[in-house]
């Protein structure tokens, strides 16, 4: 009788075994559980420039037969089409020859070297850098003082770059070789954010450059640079 009681109670206890293992098993799906996801999104800004010159463009009359000592119209200008702001710059190269030329009442005479078109700049820019050789000189001026680029905005315009919108064609002597040739002063464009150049955020115009000429110079020589 006894063993028959112990079986029975034996048989209890795996069948409260089993039960409790079946309310462990059921406890695992009672979990309460929750999720959440924020979606952070930046749209990208843009640096982007356009060269005018829209007096240029208008006078292909002047530009044949040029002589010597003839005011001739250029006005380049910078024109922010982009997003963001940008400090911007012009890089103007100045064609040379080894040539004589008179004084403006003509009574006196210099031979060498020259520079063919003569110029003034217009307030607002500041020269940064100069290149020389043989052939021509290249001067590289930053839209603004000294001391600070100017922030040009989008969709805003930089002030024509040549006083009066006019260079010079030097008073060169005749039968010097210039007879039929084509003299050209090409100008060219530059650009970069205003923001996140450096820690301080510059706007020193000589260090502003210093940054986009790199960047200029990577891009164009690959990654070793």
């Amino acid at each position: 009788m006894k063993k028959e009681q112990g079986k029975m109670i034996g048989k209890g206890l795996l069948i409260a075994g089993a039960s409790v293992a079946i309310m462990a098993v059921g406890g695992i799906a009672a979990y309460f559980t929750a999720t959440d996801q924020l979606t952070n999104a930046w749209t990208v800004g843009k640096i982007d420039v356009e060269l005018q010159e829209p007096l240029y463009d208008n006078a292909a009359e002047e530009r044949e037969n040029i002589a010597p000592n003839k005011d001739l119209t250029k006005d380049p200008q910078i024109a922010n089409t982009g997003t963001n702001d940008a400090y911007v710059f012009l890089k103007v190269t100045v064609p040379k020859a080894n040539v004589m030329v008179a004084s403006q009442d003509g009574t006196s005479f210099a031979e060498g070297l020259q520079e063919l078109f003569a110029y003034t700049v217009n307030d607002g820019w500041t020269r940064v850098d100069y290149q020389e050789s043989e052939s021509e000189n290249t001067y590289i001026y930053a839209y603004g003082t000294p001391d600070q680029c100017t922030a040009l905005a989008p969709n805003e315009k930089t002030s024509v770059f040549f006083k009066n919108s006019k260079i010079t064609f030097i008073n060169v002597l005749e039968e010097q070789g210039l007879e039929g040739t084509t003299l050209e002063m090409p100008v060219e464009a530059f650009a970069i954010q205003t923001t996140d150049l450096t820690d301080s955020d510059t706007s020193d115009p000589e260090q502003v450059w210093s940054i986009l000429s790199g960047q200029i110079g990577a891009r164009e020589g690959g990654t070793d640079k």
